[in-house]
């Protein structure tokens, strides 16, 4: 993003680009189109491709991103362009190519493609304000405030000649009354003029306490021994000073003394009054505090060092060709990511590192700041406005080398980019589900060949198509078979010295333990466990995928389920809350008494996290069992809270949904429980099988990360499916070999390509009818280009009804996608998906 710069002629002739095509927000297309409009004489010379503009759109304002300038005029009259958006922004030449690759790949329209580029606080309203007009060169008599005003025009250049610009909603509040005639009447005379702003405001900064001493550490030491307090304030802040030559300043935020001391603020006050240290308020550190410094760098494994010598050939060749990093749970992937990071540092390249989710990504955003302290930025929409732009800001002045995030970050203002990671790239929270539906894989793979840069795509559990592709030579196959031990590094120079084994897992047929009598959620297998590790005072994770206490409500009688009402998907009981609860739509009701059907009793059948959280209390009374699934998270203080209390050894047993699977290295955790292995797998999803294997491996994965002898119990209706059976082996090449052959037979990607449309409608038949009319379009669509594709549907979807409004879905299938996408057919109210990570 730049500010704007020289202003631009037509670029295939010297004429002067009289017309803009530009991407509006909120016209009607896909796949690029644009909107012609005027440019007016006053704003010739001032516009330029990739600047931000204001349109008029209907009945509105709509903010536009120019696109192309030209002087052919079409023949007909065309609306101006309004104003250009002041503050002035403008989009590089390399970030509007980006933007019509995606809007063409995710059939999406040219401005929500190039969206994700703006800084952070634009949004896409219009905030009209009027000013006295200058006089310009060709209009000399521009602003002149004639002698014939009426007075509710005198009262407005009044005020714009005391105020100088002044928001329509401010002047109309300010003189009490309508001003559309007054303002109109005056712009047409030349003496006001209607400016059009974004919203958008640099933020005050956050502002944030701070402290440092101001005494020789000598005499600091000596003033307060008998004050044990203040001594522990002080002899904590002479060891910060002692490094503040590394920053220069000394000053350290009054959070981290108290909560590293144990004190209060009246004892920092005092030694305050007692001159031995300040208390100033500043911008808060941004965009975070780094971590406590990483130690020496470890010694890489043989197996790691394979991999850098192929990830460090790429970065010197430029080579965008994916490089797969398979490695298992605990083989030491991040240290590979991490000498990348420091190879483009060295040689003046910037990194972006993937993580699927930002509230899980605590332990890598510590490892990255320890080891490149003040150079890395953590950027997502989670953050604080202030916090947010400065960010945003301090990556695009090139302060911050190393960007840390969700799949945003891919969009974030990074020059000379020389690599880019996506860290658990199976992770479906890399596909968008909002326009445009971007992969940050084909997003991370189209960026790193436009800019030279090296793309490494990490995973224990690659996804079925990454494999795929590695396998015909798309990518770049690099392993990592053995986990890394604790002793790694040692100086005896052994490199394979401390490797670890993967936790031995246990398959349990949960219809044995039914025919045995045995009716509780945990097998004896599991009970067992369960209290050994207790009794060795190590940590047990239960995953369970379902959150709540009961899953499903039924009438004893008539069998009806209590279903929302406005989604038709069961309501979960949430004991803790005494409420029944949809976790579509957020719906929430008491339970009834009775059946609303035939008034009979009702049964909760089914386990959720706190009807586990309850079992394990029952059976070990002295565990402290924490219950880690969307409800605690938001009540206990977000994840990072809950895997600090987990690492301080608080808690015994984590009982959690499939966000505990995500990367988590926990050192105490040597037990796992997996409560029903096949919750997903029997779903009408092609995928459901490589969830379930890649949940499976990944949650075993938490456990034995330091030392061996970890057990993994899974409990299972279906232990023989292939899927449950290679986890239980951690046999990734065993499931691929399964899987593909059944992507294969039924003709799945990778062998095809999917593009999804959904329509959704309050009035069912009409849902339906709409869904009709769209397939004959699409099948019409896909005979005139003589494209081969599988229409399937239209159906009604797996979710049916969302929200109080139907959803009926089509499923394109087609070998040739690119062919297929050229010009498809789009209609007001549909979402396009193209490679949907779900069907359902």
């Amino acid at each position: 993003m730049h500010r704007m710069d020289a202003p631009l002629l037509d670029r295939h002739t010297d004429r002067p680009s009289t017309i803009a095509e530009v991407a509006v927000d909120g016209a009607h297309g896909a796949g690029g189109g644009t909107l012609s409009y005027a440019v007016p004489d006053r704003w010739r010379g001032g516009i330029g491709t990739g600047q931000l503009v204001w349109v008029p759109l209907r009945k509105g304002l709509a903010l536009g991103i120019v696109i192309r300038l030209h002087g052919d005029a079409p023949g007909f009259a065309l609306k101006p362009l309004h104003a250009p958006v002041e503050p002035a922004f403008r989009l590089d030449d390399d970030r509007l190519a980006v933007a019509a690759w995606l809007a063409r790949e995710t059939a999406t329209s040219l401005f929500a493609a190039a969206a994700p580029f703006l800084p952070p606080g634009v949004t896409h309203r219009a905030v009209e304000h009027l000013r006295l007009r200058e006089p310009e060169e060709d209009a000399p008599d521009a602003g002149a405030v004639p002698d014939d005003l009426t007075p509710a025009q005198g009262r407005l250049v009044a005020l714009l000649t005391e105020r100088g610009e002044v928001s329509l909603t401010a002047a109309q509040a300010a003189l009490g009354s309508s001003l559309k005639t007054v303002v109109a009447k005056l712009e047409a005379r030349g003496v006001v003029e209607r400016v059009a702003r974004v919203t958008h405001r640099e933020p005050n900064p956050a502002l944030e306490r701070f402290v440092r001493l101001v005494a020789t550490p000598d005499a600091a030491v000596e003033a307060p021994r008998k004050a044990p307090k203040q001594s522990a304030v002080v002899e904590f802040l002479v060891q910060r000073a002692r490094l503040a030559s590394l920053d220069g300043d000394g000053f350290v935020p009054l959070a981290d003394v108290l909560a590293r001391t144990g004190t209060d603020h009246a004892t920092v006050a005092a030694l305050a009054r007692k001159g031995l240290l300040e208390e100033v308020q500043m911008p808060r550190l941004l965009p975070g505090r780094d971590a406590p410094g990483a130690g020496p760098t470890p010694t890489l494994t043989a197996a790691q060092a394979a991999a850098w010598v192929e990830v460090e050939r790429a970065l010197v060749a430029r080579d965008p060709t994916p490089l797969l990093l398979h490695g298992v749970t605990g083989s030491g992937k991040t240290e590979v990511y991490l000498r990348a990071v420091a190879w483009c540092l060295r040689h003046g390249r910037a990194a972006v590192i993937l993580v699927p989710e930002i509230g899980l990504a605590a332990q890598v955003v510590r490892r990255f700041r320890a080891r490149f302290p003040g150079q890395v930025a953590v950027l997502h929409s989670a953050l604080k406005d202030a916090e947010r732009y400065a960010t945003w800001q301090g990556v695009a002045a090139g302060r911050y080398r190393v960007v840390v995030g969700p799949r945003s970050a891919l969009f974030a203002p990074v020059e000379d980019l020389g690599l880019i990671v996506l860290d658990e790239e199976h992770e479906g929270a890399y596909k968008q589900d909002a326009e445009p539906r971007y992969h940050a894989r084909a997003l991370a793979e189209f960026l790193a060949a436009q800019q030279g840069a090296t793309v490494v795509l990490g995973s224990a559990t690659p996804a079925v198509e990454s494999f795929w592709r590695a396998e015909t030579g798309e990518a770049r196959l690099l392993e990592l078979p053995h986990r890394v031990g604790p002793d790694l590094g040692d100086r005896d120079g052994d490199r394979n010295r401390g490797a670890l084994g993967l936790p031995e897992v246990e398959v349990v047929d949960l219809r044995l333990e039914l025919h045995r009598g045995n009716h509780s959620l945990f097998s004896k297998q599991l009970a067992d466990l369960l209290r050994k590790t207790l009794a060795a005072k190590e940590q047990t994770i239960l995953f369970l995928n379902r959150r709540g206490l009961a899953t499903v409500v039924l009438c004893k009688t008539c069998g009806t389920s209590l279903t929302c009402p406005f989604c038709d998907i069961p309501l979960v009981y949430h004991g803790d809350r005494g409420r029944l609860l949809c976790h579509r739509c957020n719906h929430r009701e008491p339970p009834p008494r009775g059946c609303g059907r035939c008034g009979g009793a009702l049964n909760y059948f089914g386990a959720g996290t706190q009807r586990v959280e309850e079992e394990v209390k029952r059976l070990l009374p002295d565990a402290r069992v924490l219950r880690w699934d969307q409800d605690s998270v938001r009540k206990l203080g977000g994840h990072e809270t809950m895997l600090r209390r987990v690492e301080r050894r608080e808690v015994d047993v984590v009982v959690g949904t499939q966000m505990i699977a995500k990367g988590l290295d926990l050192p105490l955790v040597t037990g796992i429980g997996v409560i029903h292995a096949d919750t997903m797998l029997h779903l009408p999803d092609f995928r459901a099988g490589e969830r379930t294997f890649q949940l499976l491996t990944q949650v075993a994965g938490r456990a034995g990360r330091r030392a061996p002898g970890s057990r993994v119990i899974v409990q299972s209706y279906t232990p023989a499916h292939y899927a449950i059976a290679a986890a239980a082996k951690h046999d990734y090449a065993g499931f691929y070999a399964e899987e593909i052959d059944f992507r294969r037979a039924h003709d799945y990607p990778p062998f095809t390509r999917l593009v999804r449309y959904l329509v959704r409608d309050a009035d069912e038949a009409r849902c339906a009818a709409e869904a009709d009319e769209m397939a004959r379009l699409l099948a019409r669509h896909a005979k005139t280009r003589g494209v081969p594709m599988d229409l399937l549907g239209p159906t009604p979807a797996f979710a049916s009804k969302v929200r109080g409004k139907f959803q009926w879905q089509i499923v394109l299938r087609t070998k040739d996608l690119e062919a297929l996408l050229d010009g498809l057919p789009s209609r007001p109210g549909w979402s396009v998906d193209v490679d949907p990570m779900s069907l359902l």
